[in-house]
């Protein structure tokens, strides 16, 4: 099928759980798919000179993961690799793959060893490079009238593009972290689309499963007839909850 994987985290029994509770709250969540929308496309100057050696000056948030991409794909010693990472006009998690540099080093191989510098175009930048995902999120809980949740449930199906590796793994992570739960399951999927490989957005896959479970929290709060800080503190972690 398009389900490159699925993970999942348990404890406790849901069913008692929620049997426990007086008040439940479930609800579903559509996401869409949010491109980084810096201002400068993404773009290389690239040298490689008649020694071997090759120099990269690039539009970067990460010129170690760059050294390491470009090592891979052109077949040549991480040690004869420098990457100069530029000013950048913006990244919010966009600019850490390789896109043009690699071509631009072996066209520049290729002419002599001359400099050789290449860019996108807009619309190359949104059809090319890596969006945010897109996310389908159902969240259930349950709680007590004193305001302790007894139990939680999240499905959360991430899309990944043309490849596996949407943020779903960090989105699970996420959706009830600030929370003492103890009958909880989380399913997370990454899902595989028609659409451009998914690449880090600002704290990736962990915004949109806290827009979820947050959403869900206030309103078992409002049914509660509670005030969502204090419900969020009732159910708060611990110092030592963590396991």
């Amino acid at each position: 099928t398009n389900i490159a994987s699925h993970d999942q985290h348990a404890r406790g029994d849901l069913e008692a759980g929620f049997a426990e509770a007086d008040v439940i709250v479930e609800r579903e969540f559509h996401t869409n798919t949010v491109h980084q929308g810096y201002i400068e496309p993404q773009n290389g100057t690239a040298l490689w000179n008649a020694d071997g050696q090759i120099t990269v000056w690039t539009s970067t948030q990460g010129a170690w993961d760059q050294r390491r991409d470009l090592s891979e794909l052109l077949h040549v010693p991480i040690s004869h690799i420098r990457v100069i990472p530029m000013e950048i006009g913006g990244g919010f998690g966009g600019k850490f793959p390789v896109y043009l540099e690699p071509l631009a080093a072996l066209l520049s191989l290729k002419s002599g060893h001359r400099p050789v510098k290449m860019w996108m175009q807009r619309d190359e930048v949104l059809k090319a490079t890596g969006p945010t995902s897109a996310s389908v999120i159902r969240v259930k809980m349950g709680a007590r009238k004193d305001g302790k949740i007894t139990a939680a449930q999240a499905w959360l199906a991430y899309e990944a593009g043309a490849f596996p590796g949407s943020p779903v793994g960090a989105g699970c992570g996420v959706i009830f972290a600030p929370y003492r739960l103890e009958n909880v399951q989380i399913d997370g999927y990454d899902v595989v689309v028609n659409r451009p490989k998914a690449a880090a957005y600002r704290a990736p896959g962990g915004t949109n499963a806290a827009f979820a479970s947050e959403t869900v929290v206030d309103e078992l709060a409002e049914k509660l007839g509670m005030d969502p800080i204090e419900f969020r503190l009732r159910n708060a972690v611990r110092e030592g909850d963590r396991r």
